[in-house]
């Protein structure tokens, strides 16, 4: 019997990264692949491997921009002690060359110890991040899988043409659109979302201004918190009613845009993504401190569209989000304004091209 063919995929950290290597993983193994996994024990990583079968190689990597000298330091010896984990775990003296899928951030450094396959970048943000820019300006990489266009006219703009390059989209799965009722004042859904982390700011200041709106008028929300922020973010919405839904995290995402008429969210690439694909109308927050501002860029793509509304982070954000809602919950017609715009958008079947290009390689 043949041995199954194999794939490493790398990612870790935070769910941006870690959720999309799930939904391809997911692709892989439905098509009978087997799946070696290099990630870290910060991230949902390990457990999602546990509940997929998925063999896991935890390595110490941590991120190091912005940090100070000694860190960077520890971050530098973290990264040597990766190499070393990965080299031994990773069968080094098998003659069998696998493709390595890595989905960006700092967990990606690992495939600079992998010298045997090919390896291929997944980059979810319209400016990629600094390790892909990194794998791609010393060639490390032979294929991109682009998360947007404009992630791949980045890449282009250097014209290495032995780099191929493909607007595959974000890998977000199957995701139904939101519904299409215009705005009902006798019961308008409201989702907020900060990331799969939540938002300390949107936890902070959102509450506030929709206890308020919906003292006005009949509103329901369901607010992400992220984790150990629950009871602070309960406390934030006075009073609190059967019209008030909070989580740390809310697992069918699918669901939840399909109830929200419109979306409170930070802009992360995943995030955005999804937002495209449930065709939702969104008012968009970017985090004021980003890497490269990888938030605001994204959000600028949706908003470029005339497809969200963008508010940023300011001392005057409670009292911006306030009129900003007045006008979208008097006017009815800007929802579907939002939803019409965002339909342009071509929305991209991720998983199945990113599983072809790679399996091309088995050919």
């Amino acid at each position: 019997m043949a041995s199954p063919k194999t794939i490493f995929i790398v990612a870790g950290g935070t769910g941006g990264h870690v959720y999309p290597a799930k939904r391809v993983a997911q692709k892989f193994l439905d098509e009978g692949f087997k799946i070696i996994w290099i990630g870290t024990s910060r991230g949902p990583e390990k457990n999602i491997c546990n509940d997929l079968g998925i063999s896991f190689i935890q390595v110490p990597l941590y991120g190091f921009r912005g940090k100070n000298l000694f860190t960077k330091f520890k971050a530098l010896f973290a990264f040597l002690l990766s190499g070393f984990i990965f080299f031994f775990k990773s069968n080094p003296f098998s003659r069998k060359n696998y493709p390595m899928i890595v989905f960006g951030g700092y967990v990606s450094l690992i495939s600079f110890f992998y010298f045997k396959g090919p390896v291929f970048l997944q980059e979810q943000n319209t400016i990629p991040g600094s390790v892909s820019k990194l794998l791609f300006s010393t060639n490390k990489v032979s294929k991109i899988f682009c998360g947007f266009e404009k992630t791949k006219i980045f890449f282009e703009e250097f014209n290495k043409k032995y780099i191929k390059l493909i607007n595959t989209g974000n890998p977000v799965g199957k995701i139904k659109k939101s519904n299409d009722k215009s705005s009902n004042l006798s019961g308008f859904n409201i989702l907020v979302l900060g990331g799969s982390q939540g938002s300390k700011f949107l936890n902070e200041f959102t509450p506030n201004v929709l206890s308020g709106v919906k003292n006005k008028i009949s509103i329901k929300i369901k607010h992400q918190c992220g984790r150990n922020n629950f009871f602070n973010v309960e406390n934030a919405y006075s009073p609190l009613d059967d019209d008030i839904f909070i989580t740390e995290f809310i697992k069918d995402i699918d669901e939840a845009y399909q109830w929200a008429d419109l979306v409170i969210s930070r802009s992360g690439a995943l995030t955005v993504s999804e937002i495209i694909a449930s065709r939702s109308a969104a008012i968009l927050v970017p985090i004021k401190i980003s890497i490269d501002d990888h938030q605001k860029e994204n959000a600028n793509f949706l908003a470029s569209n005339k497809a969200a509304w963008i508010l940023e982070e300011t001392d005057y954000f409670s009292e911006e989000l306030k009129k900003l809602l007045e006008l979208i919950l008097e006017n009815e017609e800007s929802i579907l304004e939002k939803k019409e715009n965002i339909a342009q958008i071509e929305v991209r079947d991720s998983e199945t091209i990113i599983f072809n290009e790679v399996n091309a390689w088995y050919q």
